[in-house]
């Protein structure tokens, strides 16, 4: 199914509440009695609905998963819309990246409960999760590549670094963390990781600390840079 259809798709059934009630119900067998015992009855008969109703919404019950996968990962990709929509003017690059740091590690954390269907899904021949997670990786790598291209307009990065390989690697560096963040953390142990992350990050790149930058930029919208794929996620 092409990219197109999908969010069409997802455009259709947005106020269909039969369609919602699948999905819960969907997930909730699934965490339940594991993927392989769930059946398309039992699906019907937890959302209450008859099983021509899930039929004439998803084909079988990796398409439902591909639809719970899909909007989990959209979460991911919102993020730096999310940041460009409430950014202030007064917002420095350091807190920009902080922020999404922030933001990444709570949604995961939100979602703990959908560690398991994440990790069947990814070995699922027939999932959709490697183009799901290739979309979340050029949102959010994209996004600290332009803050960090206006830094390098500004004349605030180390002399000799080519970017677009410092923040691919140091984009790793924050998906490798985020990967294995204990989705029961405190919020001390997230303030505490979300800081790590952006002192590393900072330093990496900056001649500068971070309390001695200015604003970013104004951020009128996304920018498109021309740049390589991040390493592969294991979100």
């Amino acid at each position: 199914m092409g990219e197109q259809t999908v969010a069409q798709m997802h455009d259709d059934h947005a106020n269909n509440p039969s369609y919602e009630s699948i999905l819960e119900a969907a997930k909730q067998l699934f965490l339940e009695r594991g993927f392989p015992a769930t059946s398309m009855a039992a699906i019907a008969k937890r959302a209450g609905v008859v099983r021509a109703t899930i039929y004439n919404n998803f084909d079988d019950k990796e398409a439902i998963l591909g639809e719970i996968m899909r909007r989990y990962v959209a979460g991911y990709v919102a993020i730096p819309q999310q940041l460009r929509e409430e950014a202030t003017p007064d917002q420095t690059p350091a807190q920009l990246i902080e922020a999404m740091i922030r933001r990444a590690i709570l949604w995961r954390i939100e979602n703990g409960e959908l560690r398991p269907l994440i990790d069947l899904s990814k070995h699922l021949p027939s999932s959709p999760w490697g183009a799901l997670d290739a979309k979340a990786d050029e949102a959010m790598y994209g996004w600290i590549l332009e803050i960090h291209s206006e830094s390098a307009r500004r004349g605030l990065l180390r002399e000799g670094l080519d970017l677009e390989f410092a923040t691919k690697a140091l984009y790793a560096m924050i998906e490798a963390v985020l990967s294995s963040f204990d989705v029961g953390a405190g919020e001390r142990q997230i303030e505490d990781a979300v800081r790590q992350l952006t002192l590393l990050h900072w330093h990496a790149l900056y001649t500068v600390e971070p309390d001695a930058v200015g604003p970013a930029f104004r951020i009128t919208g996304p920018r498109r840079a021309t740049r390589r794929r991040p390493a592969r996620s294991a979100r």
